[in-house]
């Protein structure tokens, strides 16, 4: 599929394998630096500081299961790094830090509407770790402590604004491309994404191990539901196709898609394991049922409706993608001809 499609599971891999890579990198530098100071800021103290924001970010950047389990592996790297395992008291912190992590990794999309909502969690974790440090220090006074304090609330502030703009950034590119890409009225992707994806099934399809099935189609009659009851309840049965062909698309896995191609046309590419001609021609005769059984209340009338199908299935013959689309367009005709609610593949007519 196309490139907008890149999951947020890919993302999130390999953001968190970045971010973890900086971690690993600055418990290697604490070790070199730890005992080095610069006034009342020890380096050690600099390292800890950007290891916590940046543990902080990571909670609130890769927020998924991924995320979770990058949060776990960073935290148990960074305890055992410094020792803190060795204490009881620091197995307490540990699973108290992990469990705010996880709170800002499941609810930071929400939390970072309002940044100053992460904010409090932030410094409940950082003061958790400074605790756990201090467990292990001596000879730090007050003043080391205000001095390193200061300067981490300042870093985090920065860092947390910058990703507030970056997320708010990444949101507008998100709905940017959805407008692009997605059919408004019904949710579905438009005829835009459509040709893309049958370009890029196309471009790859010497290198396929699947097998895609077009499917197109037509509501009966659409005009004389728009006449009749009027476009409000036209754009409610447009809807409803639309949810229909969404959920029964989801069914056929990962490379299945539902478009809405036209006024009250809609498309489907279904991808198979294996060309099977019993399988594709059950697959209109399940979408047909389940148009079919779709309704509307309109006043006293109950509205229902049906689709004429036209189907047929990409070639490694054919010159470009628009061939299959040509293909399936004839067939969708060829219904249209013989009566509507009714189903052509391959150019054959289905019996009912």
């Amino acid at each position: 599929m196309t490139a907008s499609n890149v999951s947020r599971q890919r993302i999130d891999t390999v953001l968190g394998a970045l971010l973890l890579a900086v971690l690993v990198f600055l418990h290697t530098e604490v070790v070199t630096f730890k005992t080095y100071t610069l006034g009342g800021i020890s380096y050690d103290w600099v390292f800890l500081n950007i290891q916590i924001i940046l543990f902080i970010f990571m909670a609130v950047t890769v927020s998924s299961r991924i995320g979770a389990a990058y949060l776990t592996g960073t935290l148990a790297l960074f305890y055992w790094e410094r020792g803190f395992f060795t204490m009881w008291r620091g197995w307490l912190s540990f699973f108290a830090v992990l469990a705010l992590a996880y709170v800002l990794c499941y609810y930071g999309t929400m939390m970072l509407e309002h940044y100053w909502r992460v904010l409090p969690i932030a410094f409940m974790i950082s003061i958790i770790i400074w605790y756990t440090v201090g467990l292990q220090m001596r000879g730090d006074t007050f003043s080391d402590w205000a001095i390193n304090f200061i300067a981490f609330a300042l870093q985090l502030l920065l860092v947390n604004a910058f990703n507030l703009r970056l997320r708010r950034d990444y949101s507008r590119e998100m709905t940017l491309t959805k407008q692009a890409t997605h059919d408004e009225m019904t949710g579905l992707h438009n005829f835009r994404a459509f040709s893309a994806d049958l370009h890029d099934i196309y471009a790859t399809r010497a290198d396929a191990t699947s097998y895609f099935v077009l499917v197109t189609m037509d509501i009966d009659h659409f005009k004389r539901i728009n006449d009749t009851y009027g476009h409000l309840v036209g754009n409610d049965v447009l809807h409803q196709t639309a949810g229909a062909l969404a959920d029964l698309v989801q069914d056929y896995g990962a490379g299945s898609r539902a478009y809405r191609t036209g006024g009250e046309e809609f498309s489907l590419i279904v991808r198979l394991p294996e060309h099977d001609d019993q399988q594709i021609n059950e697959l209109c005769r399940v979408i047909q049922y389940n148009i079919r059984k779709q309704s509307l209340q309109v006043g006293n009338d109950t509205i229902h409706w049906t689709v004429s199908i036209g189907c047929n299935y990409v070639d490694q013959g054919d010159s470009g993608y628009l061939e299959v689309f040509r293909r399936a367009d004839k067939d969708l005709y060829n219904s249209k001809e013989n009566g509507r609610d009714a189903i052509t593949v391959h150019g054959e007519l289905l019996a009912e």
